[in-house]
């Protein structure tokens, strides 16, 4: 009946003898190919596991990067803190000696010397002449371990220049 269809086709001239040869060879390979093109086909399995895998590979890829630029960052951050430390230290030594150096001597003092750090009054005990230097403006005084030290007003000055937060009462 199929041929019958084919014959009377081709004499009514609605298709051509090559048009019925390649309908006919398509057939054939139809089937051939619906194997092939199959989801569950052995060879379009490999593909999405080498997707999966380029993808995982791909995940994997970005996280172990991201971990580096976070362990660059953290080494950088820990690098600046030490550095930041070790100025503060230099600083701390170097404002010390400057103290040390000229630090004059408050043991003998028997008059009370009042000042204000921030909204604190504190005092100080001073001879007669350390009280007429800090009413002149000569002396000023500032802190080294907890101690009130009085110090010429240019040490105060060079204090403030190596670290302008630490405290220095200098006369107005």
């Amino acid at each position: 009946m199929a041929n019958s269809l084919r014959d009377q086709l081709l004499k009514a001239g609605l298709v051509t003898e090559e048009q019925i040869e390649k309908a006919t060879s398509n057939k054939k390979k139809k089937p051939h190919q619906k194997r092939t093109n199959h989801p569950k086909s052995k060879k379009v399995a490999p593909k999405t596991n080498q997707n999966k895998k380029s993808e995982s590979s791909d995940l994997a890829q970005f996280y172990q990067q991201r971990a580096q630029l976070e362990r660059k960052e953290k080494q950088e951050e820990n690098r600046r803190k030490q550095e930041a430390a070790k100025l503060k230290k230099e600083r701390r030594q170097k404002i010390g000696k400057l103290i040390k150096e000229h630090a004059l001597d408050t043991e003998a003092g028997d008059i009370r010397y009042n000042f204000v750090v921030g909204t604190n009054i504190k005092y100080l005990f001073v001879t007669k002449q350390q009280q007429q230097q800090l009413a002149e403006g000569e002396l000023a005084i500032t802190f080294l371990g907890g101690k009130k030290c009085l110090i010429p007003v240019e040490t105060g000055k060079q204090i403030i220049a190596i670290d302008p937060d630490k405290i220095v009462i200098l006369p107005k």
